[in-house]
């Protein structure tokens, strides 16, 4: 379970910036919060973020996600003498100019909290450092600092057994210790690892064209999970009466590319290199539309986008909910209802849907959500005058009683995270009257 996640000097956050769902004190609804000994009013399930366009939201989402696959990919995909992906402010890549920061608190099982960041630039990593506690004390399990002449980098502390100095040798000045620790089985490492790596998970990226193939073991398609999924299709009102599931059959359509999401072309193909039975493995959704008494098949390719979308939507969220993974989402409201966007944060907010704590982290321009989370899962995201992204949780903001009080005052300006538009109206009015009179 995700704590917290922060980041300095990266793309547009100049500042240190923290992302966290450790909840406030406040009381107000959902009420639902996972409990832990290290988060006296327990860790959020959702976390919203709002701004403006270019405000910096995605940025600090896609950090998370640059994070996790610093953690994965150190070690075995960067070639030895391979620069790092290196993005700081104002792209200043000087040799005297700071290093970036990314660091991250996790809870483990047995509410064992970690906390695992590292400082880099282009060269390689810079430091590294991480921490446990077990109960109120912390551990010191590793330490890596700059090193000046024969000066050992490396400090190990006694709680970290194992192969220690093996793997430290192993670890380029381009890897991360956590990415070698893991090639090499530590007992201790790896499981933080794969908790950075598997149970934080991005979202697949939905496509405004095409119409979505699943997999046949998709829990969305599960004959327990049927009976939800058709009532929750009718609920969300779109004209919805029954569904059925049909293996995929490639017809000569038009070109994949032009009926199909790109996000499901990759596993079409792959399918088809592996020779199996004819797409047995990829499945349509054919829904019912019309009355119980009367119904009648539309193809999927023509159903709406947002049927698609909400439904390509479901069967990324079904999977996380049900082992209790962090998802990240950037634009969730892409071509959905408001309405529907609350129906799937919901999902997450309630415990009878979320039995095992999953946490949806995500961005979206939809106000109406705003009615729908805590004051403490609303981040806004705004730039200074310097166009430096900032983050300010609206638990900061004093006055705000109500999550009414929040959206009313998000609509009037008062907590930033909107665009300053002035008068475009009266803005493009003038540049079109003045450039007709030029070609005249």
């Amino acid at each position: 379970m995700l704590l917290r996640f922060s980041i300095e000097n990266h793309r547009s956050f100049r500042d240190a910036s923290e992302l966290s769902l450790v909840s406030t004190s406040r009381k107000d609804t959902p009420d639902w919060r996972s409990p832990s000994r290290h988060a006296k009013h327990g860790v959020l399930p959702t976390l919203g973020l709002w701004g403006a366009n270019a405000s910096g939201k995605s940025n600090i989402l896609d950090a998370l996600l640059e994070f996790q696959a610093f953690v994965r990919d150190s070690f075995i995909k960067i070639g030895p003498e391979e620069p790092l992906s290196w993005s700081p402010w104002r792209h200043q890549r000087g040799a005297d100019d700071p290093p970036t920061r990314m660091d991250i608190d996790l809870l483990m099982a047995g509410d064992t909290r970690i906390h695992y960041g590292f400082k880099f630039t282009a060269k390689g990593f810079v430091e590294e450092w991480m921490y446990r506690w077990v109960g109120s004390r912390r551990q010191i399990l590793y330490e890596r600092s700059p090193a000046e002449g024969d000066e050992d980098p490396w400090y190990f502390g006694s709680s970290l057994t194992g192969a220690r100095s093996q793997i430290a040798r192993a670890t380029r000045k381009n890897s991360l210790f956590l990415s070698t620790a893991a090639q090499h089985n530590h007992p201790i490492l790896l499981p933080i690892f794969s908790a950075i790596v598997d149970k934080i998970v991005p979202e697949r990226g939905i496509s405004l064209h095409g119409y979505p193939l699943f997999e046949s073991n998709s829990p969305l398609l599960a004959d327990s999970f049927r009976p939800a999924l058709t009532d929750l299709l009718r609920a969300a009102d779109l004209g919805v009466v029954d569904l059925e599931i049909r293996p995929h059959r490639h017809l000569s359509m038009g070109p994949p590319e032009a009926i199909f999401k790109p996000e499901f072309l990759a596993k079409l193909k792959a399918h088809k290199i592996q020779g199996e039975p004819e797409n047995t493995q990829l499945q349509e959704i054919h829904l019912r539309h019309g009355s119980l008494s009367d119904p009648w098949n539309l193809p999927p390719q023509d159903e709406s986008r947002g049927t698609h979308i909400l439904l390509a939507r479901l069967a990324e969220f079904l999977p996380v909910l049900r082992s209790g993974e962090a998802l990240v989402v950037d634009e969730l409201d892409t071509s959905l209802h408001p309405d529907l966007c609350a129906l799937l944060v919901g999902l997450f907010t309630d415990k009878r849907s979320n039995p095992h704590g999953a946490q949806l982290i995500f961005s979206t321009h939809d106000r109406g959500l705003l009615r729908n989370l805590r004051t403490d899962e609303v981040v806004l995201v705004d730039k200074d005058q310097s166009g430096a992204s900032q983050i300010v949780p609206s638990s900061d903001y004093k006055g705000l009683r109500t999550r009414d009080d929040l959206r009313r005052a998000h609509e009037d300006g008062q907590l930033g995270g909107v665009p300053v538009l002035g008068d475009l109206i009266e803005l493009f009015a003038t540049a079109v009257h003045k450039s007709s009179e030029e070609e005249e």
